[in-house]
């Protein structure tokens, strides 16, 4: 499936796990927004490291799920507007190999 999918990582000091996340997220795209919900353990360092758009939440207003996916989706758009599906993850998981093919062909099936 010939489609724009961006992703949209949501996090706060995952260490490892978002390590695991953004290598993952990194193997099927380059449109990857992480939001980072004030780290302190260098997960904003590691994000840019990989070549992904990092957006760093302002600690003025209370973090929540929310407001970090919602955030990423807008930092996301302003970056590539053709943007056609957002996978959003939080930074804990980990993407398997081929669930976007198989997730945005469902998107098509009864074209």
């Amino acid at each position: 499936m010939n489609v724009a999918v961006g992703y949209v990582a949501i996090g706060r000091n995952e260490g490892e796990r978002l390590t695991r996340c953004l290598d993952a997220l990194c193997k099927e795209g380059e449109r990857i927004v992480y939001v980072d919900s004030g780290s302190t353990d260098g997960s904003v360092s590691n994000a840019k490291s990989k070549g992904v758009a990092v957006l760093e939440l302002s600690v003025e207003t209370p973090f929540t799920a929310a407001r970090a996916r919602n955030a990423g989706f807008k930092e996301l758009l302003s970056r590539w507007p053709d943007t056609v599906l957002v996978m959003f993850i939080d930074g804990d998981c980990e993407l398997a190999p081929g669930f976007i093919d198989a997730a945005s062909a469902k998107f098509y099936d009864n074209e």
